[in-house]
């Protein structure tokens, strides 16, 4: 992929552009049942700091999609490390799964050691082996920050996604708390 192709590519996921967009435009992501396949391919992923992913049956999973490049990908880890404080892991997983990090180049990965060591993620990093299948499986997801809480039976419960020229970028604790606390009583 050219580099332009890749600008062009990265303005489509997160920045806010300064002419008309058809509503067709919008992200069309859906997100899809936690099953089994889904499970494995997340227990699957390459973990990217030292925290360790547990088991993810039988409680609600809060997963955010981010890259190190995405501007409102870091105020949205402050927000899960407040979740994580409130709401411990023997409730709910939380989890961070890295997608389109490959827009632009980093090859010694200088601005994601930088990202995580800014944002100190509370919570497990992920990384897929297979970027295009992980995007199939998760709802064809197309932009980021994208948020799924999904019920510890896998239905999904909430789901937030970064839209173009949106004011609202990443969610807030105080947004998603409710949601969260309505899945751990289920």
């Amino acid at each position: 992929m050219t580099q332009i192709k890749k600008i062009v590519r990265l303005l489509s996921l997160v920045l806010p552009v300064g002419f008309a967009i058809s509503s067709h435009a919008q992200s069309t992501a859906n997100a899809p049942t936690l099953d089994t396949s889904l499970k494995t391919l997340i227990s699957e992923m390459q973990p990217m700091t030292e925290m360790t992913l547990g088991p993810l049956d039988n409680k609600p999973l809060l997963v955010t999609f981010f890259a190190s490049w995405c501007p409102p990908c870091r105020p949205e880890f402050v927000e899960i490390n407040t979740l994580r404080k409130e709401f411990p892991e023997s409730e709910i997983t939380m989890i961070a799964i890295n997608i389109f990090e490959g827009h632009f180049d980093d090859p010694r990965g200088v601005r994601m050691k930088r990202f995580l060591r800014s944002t100190a993620p509370n919570f497990p990093v992920l990384k897929p082996g297979d970027e295009d299948q992980a995007l199939k499986k998760l709802g064809d997801l197309d932009r980021i920050p994208t948020v799924y809480l999904f019920d510890a039976d896998g239905t999904p419960r909430y789901t937030f996604i970064h839209q173009r020229n949106a004011t609202k970028t990443h969610i807030t604790a105080s947004e998603i708390r409710p949601h969260i606390k309505a899945a751990i009583r289920k």
